[in-house]
């Protein structure tokens, strides 16, 4: 009897523990939601269908077996058996496909350990693109509010790709570059918004933006005593703006920001314009019905279009439209390149193989020479789709960070390194990682990306289409980013890691922003933008101040020798070189407008001077090849071009580059002249001036067209011929 009772107990104490259990589980649930711990419903709709039969019938000992595996490819990794271990996770990101570490585990394993043990070009660059693939395509799939492995993704981008720890670091820009070049072109041309007055500027901007809403969402979830500290953007006290609106700043010609809108504006109507082309064939030959007939058309020489999901293999392979269609769309529409103009025959049939014998008719059915618009809305629709399915990239938040940002050139690694860690950020503010760990990590690339854009967004890129690894790159500092960089730092920083005794960057970004800004000021002083130079050197005088409120003392000094002296004690590497002899060459141009020949003799001399001297170690070692400057002749031509080309804010400013010209060397005005024309031509179109006059075309063009060779490192460093070496 007592044991029936027992029993009975027992038994009603178990169904009552069942039912508390039961009664627990919503509310373990939606913690569980919260931490981004759980999936879907359907365990089939977690994992790759190929697959979720396995899941399934593991059950319980999916788990046991994963981390066996997982213990297993650690010590593989360890013992450099980099391919075993890629392999175990492999299967482990298909048994675990909502484990974020796997992912982020063989995307390092790939980037970084197997790439290095490859010899040519085209390996390391398969397996570094490979590892961002992995968590772009699939990992993020499966894991979308998973901080690491934007992070992940976002570093490869930003450190593999961009700096320059990696010997094959330029093979992974040229590759990238090319990539973003098929499907977006060259930056599109200011000059599509009229003249200045004509003009309506960008709203929104840093603080204003999706990223700093979910920053500030996220702190009030997470630490609402701290709400009142974050910083206000609407309040009276908000960031100011160090650059002025308009105007001209000493000895500098137009504004910064004048130029910077316009391109700004540029960049951003050209990406709402992708975004709001047709999702659908139909609704494209609605809109177009022209483009059904050209559909139809160019799938007869082997261009086929559908409403088909595409993805990257379909998409680059043989017949695929990276090939079929935009390689061909770019080689009609762009400008050729040094190196295929001035190849021999023979030697480009043997890199590009036979003629493309469907190029005529490609541009029969599109109508790319003659600019058919029936033709532009086809490229739209496939710019979007392929930007959204190949890509992952969706062409809205892309126009949401030129306005945020600036007027960031997508060709360059390090807008997309600032693409991914803002869709990290905005993404998983409702994750188990708070702004003190993973996110503060994360954030810090933020401004990892906008160091880099400053300092390398001005792209030159000539693709030549019988291998991309002969494509011309070249880089030059992009002053639009140094106000955007200056804003995020005082924005995020406060954002991210609230101290209210701390004023500018606060705590944790604080080294980092005195850095920045200690950097831009000796930048933008060699530029000749001492005014602007002058405004941040106030600002870091007054904000950083010591302990006790008094000024450092070597903020005292005149800027110039603050800069002076800055110079001499700075141990320079490969960037800062790079943007000191950009800026002296900069200066001299401008003085050259100016008349003053000597003074441009003088900074092109000092530029070389510190060019030859990197390029031979100054005291020390030569630097390796992958960190050695581009030709001295190469750095000022690009120079030049960006210089030309970059949008006048007015007659004055167009006076200017034709002043310019005038004085120009012959060498230099016969090397870029080809470029620079048609742009230059329809910005004097614009203001009523003659191009013939204004920009004539020098002696010998014709002559210089046949002889000269191409830009690359086979060149030495020869002088730059100017005419003012008679002073010297």
């Amino acid at each position: 009897m007592n044991t029936r009772i027992i029993q009975l107990v027992a038994l009603a104490l178990c169904g009552a523990l069942v039912v508390a259990a039961s009664l627990l589980t919503p509310p373990i649930n939606e913690g569980r939601r919260s931490l981004n711990m759980i999936g879907r419903e359907k365990v089939e709709e977690s994992v790759p269908p190929e697959y979720a039969l396995l899941v399934q019938a593991l059950g319980p000992l999916r788990g046991l077996l994963t981390t066996l595996v997982f213990i297993r490819a650690e010590q593989y990794k360890q013992d450099g058996r980099y391919f075993d271990a890629m392999q175990l996770a492999s299967w482990i990101c298909k048994l675990q496909p909502r484990f974020p570490g796997v992912w982020e585990f063989h995307s390092w394993n790939m980037a970084w350990n197997i790439s290095v043990t490859t010899h040519t070009p085209e390996e390391r660059w398969n397996w570094v693109y490979n590892g961002a693939k992995l968590i772009r395509d699939e990992g993020l799939q499966y894991n979308p509010r998973a901080v690491n492995l934007y992070k992940q993704l976002t570093w490869i981008f930003v450190n593999k790709m961009s700096e320059t720890t990696d010997e094959y670091h330029m093979t992974y820009k040229r590759n990238w570059a090319a990539k973003m070049h098929w499907v977006l072109g060259p930056p599109p041309d200011p000059l599509t918004l009229g003249t200045p007055q004509q003009f309506d500027p960008l709203g929104g901007g840093i603080g204003k933006d999706e990223l700093a809403a979910a920053v500030r969402r996220a702190r009030a979830a997470q630490e609402p005593h701290l709400l009142a500290q974050l910083p206000d953007p609407n309040a009276a006290t908000a960031p100011p703006n160090l650059l002025p609106e308009t105007g001209v700043a000493a000895e500098a010609g137009p504004s910064l920001r004048t130029a910077r809108e316009r391109t700004q504006r540029a960049a951003y109507d050209e990406l709402m314009t992708i975004a709001a082309a047709p999702h659908t064939l139909a609704a494209l030959y609605a809109d177009s019905p022209p483009t059904r007939e050209m559909v139809a058309r160019l799938r007869e020489i082997g261009v086929r279009i559908s409403d088909e999901k595409l993805d990257e293999d379909s998409y680059v392979r043989e017949g695929g439209l990276e090939r079929a269609f935009f390689s061909r769309y770019r080689r009609l529409a762009d400008t050729p390149g040094i190196l295929e103009k001035v190849v021999k025959d023979k030697v480009r049939a043997e890199l590009e193989g036979p003629p493309d014998p469907h190029l005529p008719a490609f541009d029969e059915i599109v109508g790319v020479t003659r600019k058919d618009p029936a033709g532009a809305a086809l490229l739209r629709f496939l710019q979007r789709k392929t930007l959204l399915e190949v890509y992952k990239l969706r062409p809205e938040r892309m126009a949401d960070l030129v306005r945020t940002f600036g007027p960031m050139d997508w060709r360059v690694v390090d807008a997309h390194s600032l693409y991914w860690v803002n869709e990290g950020l905005i993404q998983t503010e409702e994750t188990i990682s708070t702004f003190r760990n993973d996110k503060t990590n994360t954030s810090r690339m933020i401004f990892f990306s906008l160091r880099n854009l400053f300092q390398r967004n001005k792209l030159t890129f000539e693709p030549f289409y019988g291998d991309v690894n002969l494509s011309y790159i070249n880089f030059a500092p992009d002053l639009n980013f140094i106000e955007p960089l200056h804003q995020a730092y005082l924005t995020y920083g406060p954002l991210i890691d609230p101290e209210p005794e701390q004023q500018g960057a606060g705590r944790t970004y604080r080294v980092g922003h005195i850095n920045f800004l200690r950097e831009i000021i000796s930048l933008l002083y060699f530029y000749g933008k001492e005014q602007d130079a002058q405004a941040y050197y106030d600002y870091l005088r007054e904000t950083y101040r010591q302990p006790d409120g008094s000024i450092n003392p070597e903020y005292t000094k005149a800027l110039r020798d603050f800069v002076i002296d800055l110079f001499y004690e700075a141990d320079l590497g490969w960037k800062e070189t790079r943007g000191i002899i950009a800026g002296l060459i900069i200066r001299g141009f401008q003085e050259l407008a100016r008349g003053n020949e000597p003074e441009f003799a003088r900074n092109i001399k000092q530029a070389q001077t510190f060019h030859i001297d990197f390029q031979q170690g100054g005291s020390g070692a030569p630097p390796s090849e992958k960190l050695r400057l581009p030709e001295f002749p190469d750095l000022v031509a690009d120079l030049l071009r960006g210089l030309l080309i970059q949008p006048a804010a007015g007659q004055v400013a167009l006076l200017d580059k034709a002043r310019l010209w005038l004085y120009l060397p012959l060498n230099l005005r016969q090397e870029v002249y080809d470029d620079v024309i048609e742009t230059l031509t329809r910005e004097c179109d614009l203001y009523e001036f003659d191009a013939s006059r204004a920009f004539p075309e020098p002696d010998g063009m014709p002559a210089y067209r046949e002889a000269r060779g191409r830009r690359g490192p086979e060149q030495k460093d020869e002088p730059i011929s100017t005419p003012a070496q008679k002073f010297d």
